[in-house]
C-alpha cells in the first residue's frame, strides 16, 4: 500500500483499461475491413470510402484511448457519462452539418445526381459540376456557381435532367396516351 493506494486496484484498473482498448482497437480494425469491402461492392467513390473508413476507425481508437485513461485512473463510470454528454452536446452542435454529410453520403451512394447532368432544385436549375460530401455544385445557365447543401437534394424534390450537352429532358413515370391507355415510360439515369 503505498499512500493510501492498493497497487494491485491500480494495475487491476490498468489492466481493464489496456483489454477494453485492445478490443475496440481489434473492433475498428474489423470494422474498417468490413466497410471497405462494403464500398467496393458499392462501387463508392475512393475518397468517401476512405473517409467513411477513417472516421470509423479514429472514433473507436480514440474512444478506445480514452476509456484506457479512464479506466486506468479509477474512474469508469464518470468517463462513460463524459463520454456521452460530450457526444450529445456534439451533436447538438453539427447536426446541420452530419445531416449534410449523411446526405452527401446517399446521394453519393444512389448515383442520381452526377457530374454534367442538369438538375433542378427549388429555385436554381444548373448543370451539376462537383458532388462532394456536403455539398453539390451547380453552374447555372449565365455562368454563376450555386453552392446547394445536400441535405436539401436529400429531402426536397429534384428534377433531374439528361447531361448538360444534349440538353434534353428523360421522362420518368406514368405518361398520357389516350389512344393505348396510361403508358409507364422507361427510366433513364
Amino acid at each position: 500500500m503505498l499512500d493510501g493506494v492498493n497497487l494491485l486496484d491500480v494495475a487491476s484498473h490498468v489492466l481493464q483499461g489496456a483489454v477494453l482498448f485492445v478490443v475496440l482497437w481489434v473492433a475498428a480494425r474489423l470494422l474498417r475491413r468490413i466497410v471497405r469491402r462494403a464500398m467496393a461492392g458499392r462501387r463508392v467513390r475512393a475518397d468517401v470510402a476512405l473517409l467513411t473508413e477513417r472516421v470509423l476507425y479514429v472514433g473507436l481508437v480514440g474512444l478506445g484511448m480514452f476509456m484506457f485513461i479512464a479506466l486506468a485512473l479509477g474512474q469508469g463510470a464518470t468517463a462513460l457519462a463524459g463520454v456521452l454528454v460530450a457526444a450529445f452536446i456534439t451533436s447538438l452542435g453539427l447536426q446541420d452539418l452530419f445531416k449534410n454529410y449523411v446526405a452527401g453520403f446517399y446521394v453519393l451512394m444512389e448515383r442520381n445526381i452526377l457530374p454534367g447532368r442538369e438538375i433542378k432544385t427549388g429555385d436554381f436549375t444548373g448543370v451539376v459540376t462537383d458532388v462532394q460530401m456536403r455539398t453539390t455544385y451547380l453552374r447555372t445557365d449565365d455562368g454563376g456557381t450555386v453552392i446547394v447543401p445536400n441535405s436539401e437534394l436529400f429531402n426536397k424534390t429534384v428534377s433531374v435532367g439528361a447531361s448538360a450537352a444534349g440538353r434534353s429532358r428523360s421522362v420518368e413515370g406514368a405518361k398520357d396516351d389516350s389512344t393505348q391507355g396510361v403508358e409507364v415510360a422507361p427510366r433513364k439515369l
